[in-house]
């Protein structure tokens, strides 16, 4: 091990203890002030780099050397195929050589050679294009029956008696249904297929026959539910990268990258081992549940679309990401990678379950493309998984498809500073290409030494977002409030029939408010929260103690004061029962636009009424002038329903539900020019107290910061490096609780750390 190797692993490790025991150590202090004023390699930004014209040696080493002189970390290698440009539709021209042939891993060896050369790194991407999962066409061509399936229903009406014959559709059959016209019964008619013929002495009367069928999709892509299907996917492209370049693992390539796994145009997708799975799960037959997929079947609606919903994400999370965080594993690398719309308002038609789907990824990724704001109100759902799963590095694929009319070093800006604020810590822009000509680069912005726009711009970039992603890496969160993810509310409503589906990440029940919920605490009421998965927080990983929920994590541990649950018809009785526990313990709650009356458990709606008129009260009463429902006991308990949310009323209930918050912005500024916000973070690592604030807008932030506790504060400027005191602070108490004030100014599109010892 040479003495730089060894330099950097005594840094790693010291770090690793003052974050995960506490042990404010002169080292740790002194490294993590050094790091900031010159950043490690490991914290530059990696730009996806697509491969779009015809390789050569030379080319290589000169854009690789060129990505390392303008800040990069290295490059992410992306091939890709001809395509229609974004915007003109103009022709694009792919990668030369051919993908996956001889000569195509020579260039290969040729990009970890030039990388290596000049001290960076290379992402792994898995594949050509984009979704993930092709393996560049020859998955479907040497394993057909490995690509993506869809659920089908095939149904005809016939009155009996009669004798029906009727030919299957091809794929396998996974339930056939005879529901009697005015009773509504549902019958089990699976058995009366055999191979693919059905036939049934159907009774007097008028039936609704149904057939549900698991058949291939129309496209190359691999079935990411189902792991055999994915290993043969690993097999011709992971493994093949392996055969030839293991000795540049851990080294070069730490890290491997997969795009839109989840389905984008096919939300009906299905496996073959569903059903095993559901009855493996809910210890039922799902035959007879499978038309609440199409239609409404009675009291058992909500429940049985939970079930089916909730089973397919459990198939994905332990499908693709975990066969690609396995293999990693094996190979010392760490998986990233994200889902389609992992910001949308509804998760299950495109990646079923946000926060289940990081389950066993190493570096939780979102991507945050198309404009600025878009998706915004969504990113804490990304960091939020990757806080209850203890990840310290969550990624950003980020600036994909932004304009490049509109596009300039502002921009950049403000939309780091924005991920940053949301608990993102690590950016992957989109991206660098090739070939740069305006022609030829397929989705724009350029973001690349040879951008005549922001070429000049990039080494500043790069040294503020690495100072910022090293301060914001590992550590633990400061998040006083938890929101319930209202994940059974989003899996009960949707179903395939709905007419007025015209959008996918968009069919969420009317209401929804939880990502509504999450704008206004991160930039107009200004107090950090995190999602709570509801299946996770009945678990022992979170632990009712002193009037708080604990969830209980080695490192990233974090305390809620006050639990937040979002308007939504369903929600589990499971949930609600330790919520209750919550409130008699003393606990806050807050109710926001609809009450839940369903479960997502079988049989359990009456136990979610009764629960939810013990926490709240009785719904019949007045709202108070202010728009709140106010309910308490004799322990301390509170639990405010709010019917009609609103940024000043969800304020106000808070307000009466926490008097010392962690932090308090005077005059709660709430610019909003230029699409952008003022916002905040707290950390708490290597023995320091360290607070973010990013001002994404155009205008300058003046006003007064109250921080938790006596600190002797110091301001960290990523832009520069640059440690300096605070002169201005005094220390005043507010509700019996010590506070640190600080008078504060931030110029426009400018983000500043505030640092101070514990």
């Amino acid at each position: 091990m040479n003495i730089k190797l060894i330099r950097y692993s005594l840094r790693a490790v010291l770090c690793l203890l003052s974050v995960a025991f506490g042990l404010h150590t002169v080292e740790a202090q002194h490294i993590l002030e050094q790091d900031f004023k010159k950043p490690q390699i490991d914290y530059r930004p990696i730009p996806f780099w697509h491969l779009n014209g015809k390789l050569t040696p030379e080319g290589i080493k000169k854009q690789v050397a060129d990505a390392g002189k303008s800040g990069f970390g290295g490059v992410a290698v992306l091939p890709v195929t001809p395509g229609p440009q974004v915007g003109t539709n103009l022709t694009s021209p792919g990668m030369s050589p051919m993908y996956l042939s001889d000569e195509y891993f020579k260039r290969y060896a040729d990009i970890l050679k030039a990388a290596q050369d000049n001290g960076l790194h290379v992402i792994l991407y898995d594949d050509i294009d984009f979704p993930s999962g092709t393996a560049g066409g020859k998955l479907k061509q040497l394993y057909p029956d490995a690509i993506r399936k869809e659920i089908v229903k095939t149904d005809t009406t016939i009155s009996g008696p009669v004798t029906f014959r009727f030919t299957l559709p091809g794929g396998k059959l996974m339930a056939a249904v005879g529901v009697e016209d005015g009773t509504e019964e549902r019958k089990n008619l699976t058995g009366f297929a055999h191979s693919n013929q059905f036939e049934w002495k159907i009774p007097e009367g008028k039936w609704h026959l149904m057939f549900f069928t698991c058949q291939n999709g129309p496209d190359a892509i691999v079935d990411y539910l189902d792991d055999a299907s994915v290993k043969k996917f690993v097999s011709l492209t992971y493994d093949e990268y392996a055969k030839r370049f293991s000795n540049y693992f851990g080294s070069v390539i730490k890290q491997t990258f997969f795009d839109d796994v989840g389905y984008v145009t096919k939300e009906r997708g299905w496996t073959d081992g569903l059903n095993e799975k559901f009855q493996q799960l809910y210890g039922k037959d799902p035959v007879l549940y499978y038309p609440a997929l199409w239609q409404d079947i009675g009291p058992e609606t909500e429940a049985a679309r939970v079930a089916f919903y909730d089973t397919r994400a459990e198939l994905l999370a332990e499908g693709f990401p975990k066969v690609i965080a396995d293999w990693d594993q094996q190979h010392g690398l760490k998986s990233s990678g994200h889902p389609p719309g992992n910001y949308e308002i509804q998760p299950v038609d495109m990646c079923f379950d946000v926060i289940k789907f990081y389950r066993h990824e190493h570096i939780p990724t979102m991507d945050a493309i198309f404009y600025h704001g878009h998706g915004r109100d969504g990113f804490k759902m990304v960091s939020s998984a990757a806080a209850v799963y203890d990840r310290p590095v969550t990624a950003s694929e980020t600036f994909g498809a932004f304009s490049e009319q509109t596009f300039d070093a502002n921009m950049m800006y403000r939309t780091a500073m924005e991920i940053f604020a949301r608990g993102i810590n690590y950016l992957i822009p989109h991206g660098m290409w090739y070939d740069p000509d305006a022609k030829a680069v397929r989705i724009p912005p350029l973001i690349s030494p040879y951008s005549a726009k922001i070429a000049s711009a990039l080494n500043g970039f790069n040294d503020f977002a690495a100072r910022t992603s090293m301060m914001l890496q590992g550590g633990r969160t400061v998040s006083e409030i938890g929101v319930i993810y209202p994940i059974a509310s989003l899996e009960g409503f949707y179903h395939f029939q709905a007419a007025d589906n015209k959008s996918v990440g968009q069919y969420a029940p009317p209401g929804t408010d939880y990502l509504a919920i999450s704008s206004m605490l991160t930039n107009q009421i200004h107090r950090d929260f995190t999602f709570i998965h509801p299946q996770l927080f009945v678990k022992d990983q979170y632990v009712i103690r002193n009037h708080e929920v604990v969830m209980n994590n080695i490192v990233n541990m974090q305390k809620y004061n006050i639990i937040i649950v979002p308007a939504g018809r369903v929600i589990s009785a499971q949930t609600l029962k330790k919520l209750k526990l919550f409130y008699d313990n003393g606990g806050k709650i807050i109710a926001t636009g609809i009450l839940p009356t369903k479960s997502a458990e079988f049989g359990e709606d009456a136990a979610v009424v009764a629960l939810v008129d013990k926490i709240f009260g009785n719904q019949s009463k007045t709202a108070s002038a202010d728009g709140i429902i106010m309910h308490s006991n004799n322990h301390g308990g509170m639990a405010a329903f709010i019917p009609e949310l609103s940024e000043k009323v969800l304020n106000e209930t808070l307000g009466r539900m926490n008097a010392t918050p962690d932090v308090l912005i005077e005059n709660n500024p709430q610019p909003k020019s230029a699409n952008g916000g003022f916002s905040y973070l707290h950390k708490v690592k290597a023995g320091k107290n360290i607070y973010y604030f990013a001002n994404s807008t155009d205008d300058q932030i003046n006003t007064y910061l109250n921080l938790k506790g006596r600190l002797k504060p110091e301001l960290w400027d990523p832009n520069d490096g640059g440690i300096s005191k605070i002169n201005d602070v005094h220390y005043i108490n507010i509700h019996g609780q010590s506070y640190t004030r600080i008078k504060f100014s931030l110029k426009a599109v400018k983000s500043i750390f505030i640092v101070s010892k514990l």
